[in-house]
């Protein structure tokens, strides 16, 4: 059977489903599964925690689609190893590799790495559309010109990856595919209640889930934020989709359909009611009356925005005994205002959750793995040492940096100069500097600096130049990182930085070198014996680890949380600021990056 529970934000379709929830929990009829999407579902365990009491754990459960992957599709026979998103970007330049001479349009691939970025997204794509590398072949034969050549290419990428991947490895993006066709052995039926809340519409991968959960008898109950009596609302529309979809597949299935409507939600402010209903009418009605719940500001710069919400969010813990926990920061382009946000805050003495993934390509960790490679392939020179040497993991202090940096700048050293085997005699002061004990001791600390940072990438340049695969290049990086006690530093700057009271940084610190050996192992792994020099592999690891995101959880429940509207799935927020609410953000212009263009992707629709 399927319900669907439609209404409003506010109207109790989600108090609904905590009830029966616990209703089940009572009657330990079993069987109780919410779905919600990944931002939420720690929140909604929490949530049904609170409704349902100690006993839920034995009954009930809150998990996303991929967490009930996880939990219920059944182990590969092949013992294949699950790719990570380094290893899966390397797999795609497995294939790209192979197929190179017969691609029309992504030949060039093979040695563009960024491409083959691309295309493992397109793939993607692909995956969570259920789009078979058959029906690329049709749409290409249809289409013709550029855009089925485009088609061509994309199916013949899309069969070798999967033939790649599919060689003792398991591709993440097929766990929903292998989710749909492994429910009817997993466990589940006639009494199994699914129920399904805080999605607006959902991916085809997705569809495939609940279509299999109704065939196996399964009672699935889908909450939607949709308003029946506002046919032509905008607003609501990629849900009144999903709704009509869902009625479509429980018809074919033959299942019985319920729809339950919700109006409640009366209670909220008049001006904030207003202002849903003619968010998106594009009219010059107006809303007569006091808007105390609803307020528009005006600020002259990014900066000035940022200020005004840190003050604005301390006036509301003072004057109306909120908690901080209870007020919310969403804007759309969340990186234009990171820095800002947090400076205002920090300034203020507020306290400050940023619900966001660090790129790891920002950290000194892959600044660090680049500049050593510039180094051993271009020749030791200066801006390539210098830029190595800034990261702060290169095994100098900032004063031993700064002393040596000062020296090679002066003489313009560069090259073999580095390498040689005897030192360094130019005079520390330059031009006509006497050589006295002071200057000799200078010397002898700047050779001294010069070798420690040299011998480890000395070893490293000759043990990758005498590499010919890609696995042996692996080792001659896994080698270069035990020379220079990578692990121990990232531990110790962790440490550092824990004591300076940087928590939240500490944290992403400490996990640099568990994805970094994460990247290494799966470069290893996935393209072994493929004949690859350092330069390749070089610029091949470092896009590896672009793939990679460090995050952290906050290190007190009690914050303003601030983030991208795409990461905030919070619900109960009693005061939400949105920041940047200009034409250009709200909505964001579509991503013209990618494989296909948006007039295209609306073409293959």
């Amino acid at each position: 059977m399927l319900r669907l529970f439609t209404g409003r934000a506010g109207a109790g379709k989600t108090r609904r489903v905590m009830e029966e929830i616990r209703e089940l929990v009572r009657e330990e009829r079993g069987g109780g599964l919410l779905i919600v999407p990944e931002q939420y579902s720690h929140e909604a365990e929490r949530e049904l925690c609170r409704v349902c009491g100690n006993s839920l754990s034995l009954y009930a459960e809150a998990l996303s689609f991929s967490g009930l992957a996880r939990k219920l599709a059944p182990p590969r026979s092949d013992g294949a190893v699950l790719l990570d998103k380094g290893g899966r970007l390397l797999c795609m330049a497995l294939a790209v590799d192979g197929l190179s001479s017969r691609l029309r349009v992504y030949g060039a691939a093979r040695r563009r790495p960024e491409m083959q970025l691309l295309l493992l997204r397109a793939v993607d794509e692909m995956k969570t559309s259920c789009v078979s590398a058959e029906e690329l072949f049709s749409a290409a034969s249809t289409c013709g010109g550029s855009l089925g050549d485009k088609l061509s290419d994309m199916a013949l990428i899309a069969e070798a990856y999967d033939a790649v991947a599919a060689n003792g490895r398991a591709d993440p993006a097929d766990r929903l595919t292998r989710l749909a066709e492994s429910l009817p052995g997993a466990g589940f039926g006639e009494n199994s209640s699914v129920y399904i809340d805080g999605f607006i519409d959902f991916t085809a991968q997705e569809r495939r889930v609940v279509e299999a959960l109704l065939r196996i008898g399964a009672s699935v109950t889908v909450c939607l934020t949709l308003s029946e009596d506002d046919a032509e609302n905008e607003a609501f529309a990629p849900s009144r989709t999903a709704a009509r979809r869902l009625r479509d597949m429980a018809k074919t299935l033959g299942a019985e359909t319920e729809t339950v409507s919700f109006s409640g939600g009366d209670g909220k402010a008049p001006a904030l009611r207003f202002f849903e209903d003619n968010m998106f009418s594009y009219t010059s009605v107006r809303f007569e009356g006091g808007a105390e719940s609803v307020s528009l500001h005006r600020a002259q710069s990014l900066d000035e925005e940022c200020e005004f919400a840190a003050a604005r969010c301390i006036a509301l813990v003072r004057d109306t005994g909120c908690r901080w926990r209870d007020i919310a920061v969403a804007v759309r382009g969340f990186e234009d205002y990171r820095e800002g946000l947090e400076s205002a805050f920090a300034h203020y003495g507020a306290p400050l959750f940023l619900t966001r993934k660090s790129d790891l390509l920002s950290k000194p960790l892959p600044a660090l793995v680049t500049g050593a490679y510039d180094i051993v392939t271009g020749g030791f020179e200066a801006d390539d040492v210098l830029s190595y040497l800034r990261t702060g993991l290169a095994g100098l202090s900032q004063d031993e940096t700064d002393e040596l940096e000062n020296y090679v700048l002066l003489w313009r050293l560069r090259g073999n100069a580095w390498t040689r085997e005897g030192d360094w005699r130019q005079h520390p002061d330059g031009y006509g500097g006497e050589y006295d004990d002071r200057a000799n001791e200078r010397l002898r600390r700047i050779n001294n600096l010069r070798r420690r940072v040299a011998k480890p990438l000395q070893s490293f340049q000759c043990a990758a130049n005498e590499a010919a695969t890609a696995s042996e290049q692996a080792e001659a990086l896994a080698a270069y990182f035990g020379d220079i006690g990578l692990a121990a530093r990232l531990s110790t700057r962790a440490e550092s930085l824990a004591a300076e009271g940087r928590g939240e940084l500490a944290m992403e610190y400490r996990q640099l070198w568990e994805l970094t050996v994460s990247a290494l192992e799966q470069a290893e792994a996935v393209l072994g014996d493929t004949e690859m020099d350092c330069e390749t592999f070089g610029r091949l690891f470092a896009l590896v680890l672009s793939q990679y995101d460090v995050g952290t959880i906050p290190v007190s429940l009690d914050r303003v949380s601030a983030g991208d509207f795409d990461r905030m799935r919070r619900r109960n927020i009693r005061h939400l600021i949105v920041l940047g609410a200009s034409d250009d953000r709200l909505p964001m212009a579509e991503d013209e990056t990618g494989v296909f263009s948006a007039e295209e992707k609306r073409k293959l629709s």
